[in-house]
């Protein structure tokens, strides 16, 4: 069968013209690029696929200096001259690169095309893998499968980049044998901006021209100096931008009912919601007051408006809302009853499944929320070690609604001095600051309770050791003064990793407590540990001191479990964590972008975290503003998302989920330019939400 190749370059470049020219060591880009892939042992012929702009004919010069074809074709409409170039060639498969990619990888075309070929797929790539730098990319499909988009792809993102129709006709979910074990999807060997082609001309210079993609990706992670030099460019970033310029946003003006549920549910609940996250104070006045229903992504309020949601529940909605998988679990459950005066079966299934997950601990009690799993395990370590504080960090949003925590905030009125006083805190992250803890209270500390990582970890956090070695440092430091260390996993949990921060890390706390997003938004918390600490809170010891530990009667309703028990299912089948990372890093980057266009990098932060990415709003001056975050929300909010200041992934979202909220987030910067110079004041409604933890109202 013949294997045709077809390599895209071209002159004009909207980020850097002339990049396949550049040299290194005497050589251009594209002659490392055309003599590496001419090593492909798969590929018959290779073809170059220029466009008719003028200076051109250097391309041409240096494929015929190669012994390459050349074909010049329209300079927007890519996927004619592709097809165009390779129309006559007979060809069974095609295989495409690009020419910004100098280091493509000759054995690692071969490996995608023997796979297509074997399998007799229409459309295969790298990209479908996940895990390989950007700038090895290969896709190898049918000729028929190309000549079908050729006739049939209507829209400018499809006849700008080849491949789009393509991939949506002929999707493909199973991958070749894995060849990157490690995920270098991060990394960039590609040449789209100025300090990717000092990355590059490093590489060339301390490896040579001739190694695999694998050996300079090593290198890379090796040397995070030369690594740091590109990070955070977008991937695909050329068609993203694109397929944002495709979106027609929704236009939300009409609160009418949402105005009325304001007047009166005051009087009904304090706060107006029962999670103070919720309430009215955390919002604009334009904006929904109550959600009527949702389904996958999206939520619609009682007006009737449809949302892009951008907090799936306070983070606790971690495949979609009204998930259908989830739901008939819970259905099937709800036929059986949800609530008995012994406990149900599927008690011990739940646990042996979850335990199953949750490396080093051997038991787990549920809960039907954080507070209550978080307050039950340093009551757990008071019990083990007969002492009576309890440290966590000063600088962390939240623990428990109970008084060893909420004592320690602005908002403290109600709780006694005497228990406030029983809690002490050290700063997130920093091992010299627990360290100072522990010899001001020298045998007095029950327990260290921490997130095991935040967003911020790696982004401008205190934490200067990197996360792994400070959770190391941090247990054996709290382990040598005889405390107890708690792992609290309730928003890192089925997000950094599955389960969590603790076993993406290898790291072994004596307790760990767990929640959000692990039954899908039903309601379902967890404390896991060490059986010999665990047990404490047991009853076959028998005449030992009982530990009431956890005693609820809603604690395992089967249809909580049974949720969790499928969301559990999905998490490992549908790959969730890698899917929502890979999601994050695409819409960091192209926000980034944006940002950059409109020469507002100093004014917002977008903090890269790839598992919720959070976006920091600041003044004409540079200082943090919730006038100025207010402000934001609300002109996303008009444009159909529901937004506060960060991104919660879930499995329903979808790449054109993500490009929307980059059309949105695009259209309110302008606002939001104007009104740094103008003021706040000028475009928001209202007054500017207020933080939750705060001393008045």
């Amino acid at each position: 069968m013949k294997i045709i190749g077809v390599t895209q370059a071209r002159i004009g470049s909207s980020r850097l013209k002339g990049k396949v020219l550049l040299k290194i060591k005497g050589k251009t880009l594209l002659e490392y690029h055309l003599t590496r892939a001419k090593n492909a042992k798969t590929v018959s012929k290779w073809i170059v696929a220029t466009t008719r702009e003028k200076k051109s004919g250097s391309i041409a010069a240096i494929a015929g200096s190669l012994s390459v074809d050349c074909f010049k074709g329209s300079t927007t409409d890519v996927l004619d001259r592709f097809y165009n170039a390779v129309k006559n060639e007979k060809a069974g498969y095609v295989v495409r690169i690009t020419g910004d990619c100098p280091l493509i990888d000759p054995l690692l075309i071969d490996e995608v095309v023997e796979y297509c070929v074997k399998h007799k797929l229409q459309y295969y790539s790298t990209d479908l893998h996940g895990s390989f730098p950007d700038g090895t990319d290969v896709e190898v499909f049918s000729f028929g499968a190309l000549e079908e988009a050729w006739q049939h792809a209507k829209s400018a993102s499809d006849k700008e980049h080849v491949t789009p129709f393509i991939k949506q006709k002929y999707p493909f979910k199973n991958n070749m044998p894995e060849t990157a074990r490690t995920d270098y999807s991060a990394l960039r060997l590609t040449v789209d901006y100025r300090e990717d082609y000092s990355v590059i001309k490093n590489l060339i210079e301390h490896l040579g021209a001739n190694k695999s993609w694998k050996e300079y990706a090593d290198y890379l992670l090796k040397h995070p100096r030369i690594q740091a030099l590109n990070n955070g460019k977008t991937r695909n970033s050329g068609y993203m931008k694109s397929r944002i310029d495709e979106i027609k946003l929704r236009r939300v003006t009409r609160f009418t009912k949402s105005d009325l549920y304001r007047k009166t549910i005051h009087g009904l609940i304090p706060g107006g919601a029962h999670t103070y996250s919720k309430g009215d104070d955390q919002y604009p006045e334009r904006s929904p007051a109550a959600i009527a229903y949702g389904k996958g992504a999206y939520v619609w309020d009682i007006d009737g408006n449809k949302f892009l949601d951008c907090s799936m529940g306070l983070t606790s909605v971690s495949l979609g809302h009204a998930f259908e998988p989830v739901l008939a679990s819970v259905r099937n459950e709800l036929k059986k009853g949800v609530n008995f005066q012994r406990p149900s079966v599927i008690e011990k299934t739940t646990a042996e499944k979850f335990l199953a997950l949750i490396p080093g601990h051997d038991m787990v009690k549920f809960a039907k929320n954080g507070s209550t799993v978080t307050t039950a395990a340093v009551k757990l370590a008071r019990a083990k070690t007969g002492r009576k504080l309890i440290a966590f960090p000063s600088d962390s949003p939240f623990y428990s609604y109970d008084d060893w925590f909420i004592g320690k905030t602005v908002c403290n009125k109600g709780v006694p001095d005497e228990i406030a006083n029983l809690s002490v805190t050290f700063q997130s992250c920093n091992i010299e600051s627990l360290k100072a803890l522990f010899k001001k209270y020298p045998g007095k500390i029950a327990c260290v309770i921490t997130e095991p990582e935040r967003n911020i970890c790696g982004n401008g956090c205190g934490c200067k050791t990197g996360v792994s070695d400070f959770l190391k440092q941090a247990i054996e430091l709290t382990r040598k003064n005889g405390a107890v260390f708690i792992a609290d996993e309730m928003i890192t949990g089925f997000k950094t990793h599955l389960p969590g921060t603790m076993a993406k890390y290898g790291i072994v706390p004596d307790l760990a407590t767990w929640g959000k997003g692990i039954a899908n938004g039903f309601s379902f918390c967890a404390l896991t540990g060490k059986k010999e600490i665990m047990e404490l809170g047991g009853i076959t010891k028998t005449g030992e001191e009982k530990v009431f530990l956890i005693s609820t009667t809603h604690g395992a309703e089967t249809h909580a479990l049974a949720a969790a028990l499928a969301t559990i299912d999905v998490f490992k089948k549908k790959k969730v964590i890698e899917k929502n990372h890979t999601l994050c890093r695409n819409l960091t980057g192209i926000c980034k972008s944006l940002l950059h266009d409109l020469g507002m990098e100093g004014y917002i932060t977008i903090i890269p975290c790839e598992w919720m990415p959070l976006f920091v709003f600041k003044d004409a001056d540079g200082n943090v503003s919730q006038g100025y975050r207010t402000l934001m929300m609300q002109e996303m909010i008009k444009r159909g998302v529901l937004f506060y200041g960060a991104f919660v992934p879930c499995l329903s979202h979808t790449d054109n989920d993500m490009y929307y909220f980059a059309k949105a987030f695009g259209e309110a910067l302008k606002v939001y330019k104007k009104a740094l110079t103008e003021g706040y004041e000028k475009y928001l409604t209202g007054r500017p939400a207020k933080p939750v933890f705060r001393k008045l109202l």
